[in-house]
């Protein structure tokens, strides 16, 4: 697994030398930035695949130093949250290989992860105290219509995942996920009022 780290998350790292990704499959590497939103520092750890977006605050120093484990420790616990079992998560970790830290993966991955956080500024709750995790940020931004790398059409980051799941054989096949046509859209509603 890659883990990608914008210049903001290197130099929290206090890092100089960097790998340059592999060329592993962008559904094993996540992008990661760290910026402030209301006023705290939330953390984006984002699939370089499908955009699905993870928001942690309250990183404990601890953590910058072992970031490679604490970011899988992350992608384990959400994965397990959403309804992956153990055995699911394993096979995840295993087909993605040793974490590194990485370069970032490509400029339209570090433009989704851009767009997260610009989105994350209109976020219209408060972030939770205690809680490290931002459930409902996390939510919030994985129900943004997008085209992520990995896909050659619009949907949902939350969706995306699935399919890349299923994709891997890690999940099974479900009926096909409801994916926007925006052209044929436009062309329908052209003309009328809504």
């Amino acid at each position: 697994m890659e883990i990608g780290a914008t210049k903001v998350v290197q130099d929290r790292l206090k890092t100089t030398k960097i790998e340059e990704s592999k060329d592993a499959s962008l559904v094993f590497c996540w992008d990661t930035h760290l910026t402030k939103i209301k006023g705290r520092n939330v953390l984006f750890i984002v699939n370089a695949s499908n955009r699905y977006t993870i928001a942690m605050t309250d990183i404990e120093p601890r953590n910058w130093n072992y970031y490679a484990m604490y970011i899988s420790r992350v992608i384990h616990g959400v994965m397990q949250e959403i309804g992956y079992s153990e055995k699911q998560i394993g096979q995840y970790f295993k087909m993605s290989g040793d974490t590194t830290v990485t370069k970032t993966h490509g400029r339209k991955s570090v433009g989704g992860i851009n767009r997260m956080a610009m989105d994350a500024q209109y976020f219209g709750k408060k972030l939770e105290k205690e809680a490290k995790y931002q459930w409902e940020l996390s939510e919030y931004l994985n129900r943004d219509i997008c085209q992520p790398e990995g896909f050659d059409a619009y949907g949902y980051p939350s969706k995306f995942f699935k399919l890349d799941m299923e994709r891997l054989g890690i999940a099974a096949k479900r009926k096909p996920a409801k994916v926007i046509d925006f052209s044929q859209y436009i062309e329908t509603n052209r003309g009328t009022n809504h």
